[in-house]
Parts: C-alpha cells; sequence; structure tokens
C-alpha cells in the first residue's frame, strides 16, 4: 500500500504477523538501535518509538532496597507487571493498574523510588486510573464496584458511586463532572465530583446511539464523549450531554476498522488514539473520525503489542523520556501503551516532528 504523509493523510505502518507469547519475564528496557519513527523516511516522521519494559527494578539503580526484593509463592520480583490495562502519568510518576496483581504500580522516576497505591483493602480490582489537573486519583475498581479516590499526595480519600448500580470500569474528567463507563449496565454516566448522579449519556441497546459492551471513554476539550464498544467494534461519540453525534470505524479487519477495541486517548489537537486488543495496533483519527495512522503489530521486538489495552498521553514527564528521543526529533507529548501479553508490557511513543 502506497506511503502517504501522516496526520492529513493515510499512512499505514506494516504490521508484523509475528505470534506473541502469554508467558512473560521481566526483563530490562528494550532499546532500539536506532530510532524508529512512524512514518519512516522519506516521509516526515511524527511518532517515534522510544523504549519498552516489563518491570520496575529495570528503571531504578541497582542496589536500591527493592530491586532484589522476592514475594510470591511464584517468586515473582516485586515491581514486576503481570497483567496491566490501565495507566496514568504525571510529572514522570507512571500508575499501573496490574489486574494480574490487583494492584496499582506508582513508578517514580525522577526520584528512582516505587511503590503501590492504596493497600489491599483499599484497592481490590482496579482497572483504569484517571488523573485530576490538581493531582487527584480516581481509581475505577471493578472489585469494590465503587471509584477509589486518592489525593495528590496518594493518601486515600473516599469511595463513589453505588456498587448496586453502577460497576465503573473507566473514567474521564471535563470540568467538575466525571464521566463513568458502567461495564455492568453498558451505559455512560455522569456523576459530580463527590459522586452525585447527574445524568445518563447513553444506555444499553442496538440502537445507532447505544451501546453494547462499552469498556474505555475519553473526553476532548468540548465537552465530546468518545466510548470504544468491544462488542460493537466501534468507537460512538456523544455531547456531554448525550446527543449521539456519530460512529468511528465498525468491525473489520482493514484500516480504519476494529475487532477489539480498548483504550482510548485525545491529544490537546482533538486526534484519538484508539487500541485494538485483536490486530495489536494502535490506531489514530482527526476528529472529524478520519483515520490518520497505525502502528503496532504482535511481536516480541521493543515495540511490538500483545493486547493492548490502556493508553494515556502525557506531556508533563518528557524530561524523564528526553534521553530516548533523538536528537533531530521535537517531542510534544508522550503516549503511553500498556500491553496485557508479551514481553513489552508498558511501551513509550513521543509524538512531534523533525527539528
Amino acid at each position: 500500500m502506497r506511503a502517504c504523509k501522516p496526520f492529513g493523510f493515510l499512512w499505514v505502518v506494516t504490521i508484523l504477523i509475528v505470534p506473541y507469547f502469554s508467558g512473560c519475564v521481566s526483563h530490562r528496557p528494550a532499546n532500539v538501535s536506532a530510532p524508529i519513527f512512524y512514518p519512516p523516511s522519506p516521509d516526515a516522521p511524527r511518532l517515534q518509538f522510544l523504549v519498552s519494559f516489563s518491570d520496575v527494578a529495570s528503571w531504578l539503580e541497582r542496589g536500591s532496597p527493592f530491586a532484589d526484593f522476592v514475594v510470591g509463592a511464584k517468586q515473582e520480583k516485586r515491581g514486576s507487571i503481570k497483567s496491566p490495562y490501565g495507566i496514568a502519568a504525571r510529572d514522570g510518576r507512571l500508575y499501573i493498574c496490574d489486574l494480574g496483581l490487583r494492584l496499582i504500580h506508582v513508578i517514580d522516576l525522577p526520584r528512582k523510588s516505587y511503590g503501590v497505591l492504596g493497600t489491599p483493602d483499599q484497592i481490590r480490582n482496579p482497572v483504569n486510573i484517571t488523573i485530576d489537573a490538581d493531582g487527584t486519583k480516581y481509581v475505577c475498581d471493578t472489585g469494590k464496584r465503587m471509584v477509589a479516590v486518592f489525593d495528590a499526595e496518594d493518601r486515600f480519600l473516599r469511595y463513589l458511586g453505588d456498587p448496586q448500580r453502577c460497576v465503573p470500569i473507566d473514567l474521564a474528567i471535563f470540568g467538575d463532572e466525571l464521566f463513568v463507563v458502567d461495564i455492568a449496565g453498558a451505559k455512560v454516566e455522569v456523576w459530580s465530583k463527590e459522586g452525585k448522579f447527574l445524568r445518563t449519556i447513553a444506555t444499553k441497546g442496538r440502537g445507532p446511539d447505544q451501546l453494547r459492551r462499552p469498556t474505555n471513554l475519553a473526553v476532548d476539550q468540548r465537552g465530546h464523549v468518545f466510548v470504544t464498544d468491544t462488542a460493537l467494534a466501534m468507537v460512538k461519540e456523544y455531547s456531554s450531554e448525550g446527543q449521539f453525534i456519530k460512529t468511528i470505524g465498525g468491525p473489520g479487519n482493514r484500516p480504519g476498522y476494529f475487532a477489539r477495541p480498548k483504550g482510548i486517548a485525545i491529544d490537546p489537537q482533538g486526534r484519538l488514539y484508539v487500541a485494538d486488543a485483536q490486530w495489536d495496533i494502535v490506531q489514530a483519527f482527526s476528529s472529524d473520525g478520519q483515520l490518520l495512522i497505525y502502528f503496532g503489530g504482535a511481536g516480541s521486538k521493543p515495540e511490538g503489542m500483545g493486547l493492548p489495552a490502556g493508553l494515556a498521553i502525557d506531556a508533563t514527564s518528557l524530561n524523564v523520556f528526553r534521553r530516548f528521543v533523538s536528537k533531530d526529533f521535537e517531542a510534544e507529548y508522550l503516549l503511553f501503551v500498556v500491553n496485557q501479553f508479551g514481553t513489552n508490557k508498558i511501551g513509550v511513543y513521543a509524538f512531534g516532528h523533525r527539528k
């Protein structure tokens, strides 16, 4: 397929059809011998793959208090990442929801320290985490069937929600409101930051404006809500008041379509990134739904993916990853890709342009 300029024209990355292994061992960060850009030369690059990793000790100095500490019947290293889903980042601190270990890893890269968010009594099955502008963290816990709230210093504050009415699996913030995906009821609700139910954005059903199995959502700067639906294999867009706007994608095995869309993230210019767990790729769309680029593919190479789930965009942690950025590339923000299986649990990309 002909290569075209990205982010304005469709550009296709060749997918590596290589089986991945679900059994993963911890390893040091996977560096690459030469920069990997999307699209490759001679087109102007807009994305650079930086690094991938699957354990915390890889990032920290040897001899740290926990680097060689071993726990668990399977003798897993403390800080190893087993089956992650959601991720959030702020100022070099990474928060990774690990479904396999039922905890949230907290990696403070500038301080080279590690910890977990909350206690086993407070966190049961964390799926996604969202950080507000003031540092408040909202954790969607399907085990507790509530949203756990932590302050900017990672101290537990309270729970939000009604376990009998809603099982939150993902959450986005817009202004003073929380947009929450209910995995049990297949709907999207809006709450106040105190947890008061305000309205319903979308409901379960077979209509063009309804949902079947929503898993993730994101809200852009206009307040438009984008919801991924794994059963329908598409993204649906709504206004903040619940007016249905359009559908992006649909079932298919070609560019612009999905099989199992999960994580979704929106950059400051309104571009949508959507992870597809079936095809092991991430696709990017313009705000009007035009496919711009896709990248990834199953494989054991550093940039390979395996059941990609969570996505996060962050510009505040650029300095931590600056050493991986090519000298002739100006990075604007980071894109984190979470893989549930394979040897690259966390992949880090930079969006930008050539200097």
